[in-house]
């Protein structure tokens, strides 16, 4: 019978559970694993005379699916996705002939007052359809990588007021003209600024591209950087980020990368690349700079002022680049000049 301390143990012990054996045993201990927090897992593990680790792979191991304790949101009850960056804004300019004019790399306050000027009157005669500001359109010296003045690192907002007013000129001029703005990397850079160097002003009312820039106030679209502009899904105009040390080899490597017919700014130079294979015809372009060409940052750059005009007709395209040369360009059989 043992002495009376074995009786007093045995009445107090409870041995061990056997591990489950049937269908029904799992399905039970898996509800009661599944519903259980950390100290009910525990609690448990100790009842069936296991450790928690072993508790772990008894549950993965044992073929019984889980079962969330939400059931997933209806229809009527839509649950809410995450913007595709990634996905290109579809433009579709409908079955008559339209133009596209598209001007990027102003970097105000640095852009070119004479070779605005003379771009603006330009625009304001043929009136296009669409005007698209392919990206770098502020410079946003005030918050790069490299080094600075410190006279000017107080005066973001007075470059931002430059761009302001070019909104504001294009919006009197241009009145029935759609305006698309595509990011480029000195757009780009804010937001890294923003992430990187002070996370603390992210949530603030007014700092996105859109809400410097004041988009709604002048009507123009938005389109984040490296998204890009798709027209009649054949065309991709987008800021880029690539820049070969010679003309036309950014156009090719844009489309290396991406295929299809595109053009791109940032190398704030002109240029070309076509190709044609038993899949058709494939072309890309570089689209010059509005930006002064003797900054005082580099130089002798490798620049040329200038800006394109894309005709579309369905699917159709015709590309014209018109570099601006000594302050004047030809178009139509016309030189003009300031």
């Amino acid at each position: 019978m043992g002495t009376p301390e074995d009786v007093a143990a045995e009445k107090y012990f409870t041995p061990p559970e056997p591990k489950p054996k049937t269908k029904e045993e799992w399905i039970t201990w898996s509800a009661q694993w599944d519903e259980s927090d950390h100290a009910g897992k525990v609690k448990l593990c100790e009842e069936y005379g296991i450790n928690y680790g072993s508790g772990r792979h008894w549950r993965s191991d044992c073929g019984i699916p889980f079962e969330p304790k939400e059931k997933p949101k209806t229809l009527d009850q839509p649950i809410p996705t995450i913007s595709q960056v990634n996905t290109p804004y579809l433009l579709n300019t409908g079955r008559d002939m339209i133009t596209v004019a598209v001007i990027g790399d102003t970097h105000n306050p640095y852009q070119d007052n004479d070779v605005m000027r003379l771009v603006e009157n330009f625009l304001e005669e043929i009136q296009p359809d669409y005007l698209i500001y392919n990206g770098d359109i502020n410079d946003f010296y005030q918050v790069s990588v490299f080094a600075k003045d410190p006279a000017r690192l107080g005066q973001l907002q007075s470059d931002l007021d430059v761009t302001h007013a070019m909104f504001s000129r294009h919006q009197l001029i241009l009145p029935n003209t759609k305006k698309i703005m595509v990011d480029g990397t000195h757009e780009h850079r804010w937001i890294n600024y923003l992430q990187k160097q002070s996370p603390a002003t992210a949530n603030l009312r007014v700092n996105t591209i859109p809400g410097l820039y004041e988009l709604d106030k002048y009507n123009i679209d938005h389109v984040t950087f490296e998204r890009g502009v798709l027209i009649n899904k054949t065309f991709l105009i987008l800021h880029g980020d690539i820049a070969s040390i010679h003309s036309s080899y950014t156009a090719k490597r844009h489309y290396e990368k991406h295929g299809g017919n595109g053009m791109a700014n940032h190398t704030h130079r002109g240029g070309s690349y076509f190709k044609h294979d038993r899949f058709g015809f494939k072309a890309w372009f570089e689209n010059f700079c509005l930006c002064s060409l003797l900054p005082d940052y580099i130089q002798n750059p490798d620049w040329m002022n200038g800006f394109s005009l894309i005709h579309f007709k369905d699917n159709h395209f015709y590309v014209e680049q018109l570099p601006i040369v000594s302050g004047s360009f030809i178009y139509g059989g016309k030189l003009w000049k300031l």
